[in-house]
């Protein structure tokens, strides 16, 4: 099978969190193959950087020809160069091999010790800009870039300016250097401003984030994106990355490049992806929380809705479901919205009634666990499938509707005793997701008191 082929030109990290080592990982992360060319090698961890060597330009030289005369190459990143003398050498090879590439403009590492010299900058700006197919500057790259100070969201937008008037075709501005709960990054087209936003993720250093990010916006433009496209899908990415990230020595933690991290949609709004989130953390908690015993034969899901959610795709769920493996639960699919049918109609007949409970889970019916569920306290309410009217649209809805009018009230489970080829269920509400937590937190405990 042929794989589009990625070239990083960067430096080398010997912490394994950023620079070529990073971009390897990116690029193996979106299944297309990566190659390098090393422009630097640096003596670093995750505190700090001790020593760096330049590769001689000719060697460096040497990497690009043997490659281009070997590969098809799709798209180019460049990273640390370091120098003026790296920069023209670069600049050269990609001009004769007609290549645009994506520029993170290295200048400092995330513990502040500098990876360049004073004429770098000079160079970025004269000769690699022009070339550039997008340059993905961080505030301080930005500001040394369009040699302005950057500190509200008005600034980036005139440093995006600044910064495409040198010539490449885009320029995103990343906005995790300015203080605020959300990230704000931008990417000007020369017409158009382009915002992407993410909330921010504490407490992280995210060392090797900007190499990631301008590797992963590569590889998707080698496999066909539009470059706006790219930049949001990379962002999620990263921010998954991020999250899920971990710290190998002492100073910074990097990035977690697995397969199995969990990404965030592309949501259309911060609301939707706040709801996610939620989700998500809660079902993180339910993995390690819930005994085996409580897992239906056909799967648990777990659902939380927008707030005033009226029809399914305002809800979101485990696409796919939550089963058994090794006698633990273990989350089969993705979370996103519009993916559940059963739960998500539960609880959207619940809204209609109370628009808080927004949230549900099912888990496998028995008899003990009625009786807990008695014992505890529960409000509890039932249907029984044989009573449903021919004409109703949904099994769930209208048992959900016949159990709330029944009891005057929106319960804590609702129960039902299956039939012909139907498991018997117990779901619970809530009106959010750590709310249903919390009662399967006492049900639990009561299980094995």
């Amino acid at each position: 099978m042929d794989k589009k082929v990625v070239l990083s030109i960067a430096g080398s990290d010997s912490s394994g969190g950023a620079g070529i080592q990073a971009d390897m990982k990116s690029f193996a992360y979106l299944g297309v193959h990566g190659e390098t060319v090393v422009t630097c090698v640096t003596a670093q961890n995750t505190t700090e950087v001790r020593a760096i060597h330049p590769v001689p330009v000719d060697i460096i030289e040497s990497q690009i020809d043997c490659l281009f005369d070997d590969s098809t190459i799709a798209a180019v990143k460049t990273g640390m160069l370091y120098n003026n003398d790296i920069v023209t050498a670069v600049v050269g090879k990609l001009t004769k091999y007609q290549i645009h590439p994506v520029v993170d403009p290295v200048i400092v590492a995330t513990s502040g010790d500098t990876l360049s010299q004073k004429n770098l900058t000079a160079a970025l700006k004269k000769e690699l800009l022009p070339q550039a197919l997008m340059v993905t500057a961080n505030i301080p790259e930005a500001s040394i870039l369009a040699d302005m100070k950057i500190q509200k969201r008005k600034d980036v937008q005139n440093a995006c300016k600044t910064i495409f008037d040198l010539g490449p075709k885009y320029v995103l501005i990343k906005g995790g250097h300015l203080e605020d709960t959300l990230v704000l990054d931008v990417v000007y087209d020369g017409k158009e401003f382009h915002t992407f936003i993410l909330p921010r993720i504490p407490n992280r250093k995210a060392h090797g984030s900007g190499c990631t990010l301008s590797a992963l916006i590569a590889g998707f433009i080698a496999l066909g994106d539009h470059p706006v496209d790219a930049v949001l899908k990379a962002k999620n990415i990263v921010w998954a990355m991020i999250n899920e990230g971990y710290s190998p020595g002492k100073g910074a933690d990097v990035l977690n490049h697995t397969p199995t991290i969990r990404v965030p949609p592309l949501l259309k709004s911060n609301e939707r992806f706040s709801v996610w989130l939620e989700l998500t953390t809660a079902i993180d908690k339910i993995l390690t929380l819930l005994p085996s015993w409580y897992l239906p034969e056909v799967g648990m899901n777990f659902v939380y809705a927008l707030p005033n959610a009226t029809t399914r795709d305002m809800v979101c769920a485990v696409d796919g479901r939550i089963t058994k493996h090794n006698e633990r639960p273990f989350l089969c699919g993705t979370v996103d919205f519009g993916v559940s049918k059963h739960v998500a109609s539960i609880v959207l007949a619940a809204m209609s009634f109370n628009p808080e409970m927004r949230s549900a889970v099912n888990i496998r019916y028995s008899q003990k666990t009625m009786d807990l569920c008695n014992t505890i306290g529960f409000r509890i309410g039932t249907f029984d499938r044989i009573n449903e009217p021919p004409t109703a649209s949904s099994t769930m809805e209208w048992g959900t509707t016949h159990a709330i009018n029944t009891l005057g009230h929106i319960p804590d489970i609702i129960y039902d005793t299956g039939g012909v080829g139907k498991e018997p269920m117990i779901r619970i509400l809530g009106k959010n997701p750590d709310d249903v937590i919390e009662k399967i937190k006492k049900l639990v405990s009561a299980s094995i008191s």
